[in-house]
């Protein structure tokens, strides 16, 4: 039983650091208001001529990665006599592909949220109330390390190269709408939404953890 729960209290650290990270990343790309602060700071949709407006855009952009198993990406224009798609085909290969990686990383902190759960009702039921307190403090560090790894990924052009490579993305033209709307400016811009969310999550489950592990109080 005592190798089960150190088992427990190094896998708590990580699933928890992890739900974290993906937490971040999943909350950023999938709501719409982070593709409408860019694009009403950039005014970049604008730039694509079409009668789409930035909320419009930031609506179809987040609406398609919060779909299930879409066929592609495409935002139509009507044209008065039929509806013209703005995006590529290399553009819709490429959306496609980022929200296989987008879905693989929701995968992934829903099976670390599970996880991490089940251990903290474990920890609380056995009242290892300080094995838990301990852990966040350790979860702390990791989340930071992994989080300074993301940021240089999200904000150097390496890094986006190796993320681009490694969620299987293929080179756009100049004139492509997509790289036009969310090129590597929007990526670095991103970068801090996710920074943002992840701080904003860190802060939320340490408030939890420690109201959950308060001490009983020996004067009242």
């Amino acid at each position: 039983m005592r190798k089960f729960n150190y088992v427990c209290s190094f896998l708590v650290v990580i699933t928890l650091s992890i739900f974290i990270i993906t937490f971040g990343q999943n909350i950023a790309a999938r709501t719409s208001g982070t593709y409408l602060y860019y694009f009403n700071d950039t005014r970049v949709v604008e730039s694509l001529y079409t009668s789409h407006t930035s909320s419009q855009m930031a609506d179809d952009i987040a609406g398609f990665f919060n779909s299930w198993r879409p066929e592609e990406f495409q935002v139509y224009e009507n044209t008065g006599y039929d509806l013209q798609g703005i995006f590529s085909a290399g553009d819709s290969d490429n959306m496609l592909a980022a929200k296989r990686a987008l879905d693989f990383s929701l995968i992934v902190c829903i099976v670390c949220l599970i996880i991490t759960a089940a251990i903290y009702v474990y920890f609380l039921k056995n009242d290892f109330k300080l094995a838990l307190r301990k852990r966040i403090k350790l979860c702390w560090l990791l989340t930071a390390a992994m989080l300074i790894v993301e940021g240089f990924l999200l904000l150097s052009e390496q890094g986006r190269q190796w993320l681009a490579s490694f969620a299987g993305l293929e080179a756009l033209s100049e004139n492509s709408a997509l790289k036009v709307i969310l090129g590597g400016d929007f990526i670095g811009m991103m970068a801090f939404f996710v920074i943002a969310y992840t701080l904003v999550a860190v802060l939320a489950i340490s408030y939890l953890t420690f109201v959950l592990t308060k001490p009983p109080r020996l004067f009242y």
